[in-house]
């Protein structure tokens, strides 16, 4: 039988390295959400914001936009309108288009019934002032609704 003392130690050797390893895992990652968007479709007029604060103006970040959508979604591409406001309140904006799918029509990406793929809108970015800034990401597919698209993320890391 272990003593008490021994088992304590132990216990908490084991969640003081989980803990470091959770930290150490995420110590490059500034932001890093996702947004449902509703069942029924993403509406053309629907803007899906992200807000994060700045601290470091030296490093270097990639801007990753995440697509999440279904095996119904009914094209090979996907367009999207992207604008970062930076605290400054200046406003920079791209469109940019991603395949989801190859020529044969298989999906891209991660997943099974719901595929997961990560579009590079950025690399080696410098955020030029500290403070909070907004991306806000719609789609610019020609649907005024637009269906098979569960979720959409905005990755921010080292």
């Amino acid at each position: 039988m272990v003593p008490q003392i021994i088992r304590n130690l132990i216990i908490h050797s084991i969640l003081t390295g989980f803990g470091l390893l959770l930290i150490g895992c995420n110590s490059n990652s500034l932001y890093n959400r996702y947004r449902s968007l509703p069942n029924d479709g993403w509406s053309k007029d629907s803007v899906v914001y992200f807000n994060f604060t700045v601290h470091d103006t030296v490093s270097r970040y990639n801007v990753i936009v995440t697509l999440r959508h279904r095996t119904t979604y009914p094209y090979q591409n996907f367009w999207m309108f992207i604008d970062e406001m930076s605290p400054n309140k200046t406003i920079v904006k791209d469109t940019v288009e991603c395949y989801l799918a190859d020529d044969r029509g298989r999906w891209l990406g991660r997943g099974l019934s719901i595929y997961s793929m990560p579009v590079l809108i950025a690399h080696d970015k410098q955020f030029k002032h500290v403070g909070n800034y907004t991306f806000s990401i719609r789609q610019g597919m020609r649907d005024d609704v637009l269906t098979g698209v569960d979720a959409i993320g905005l990755e921010i890391s080292k």
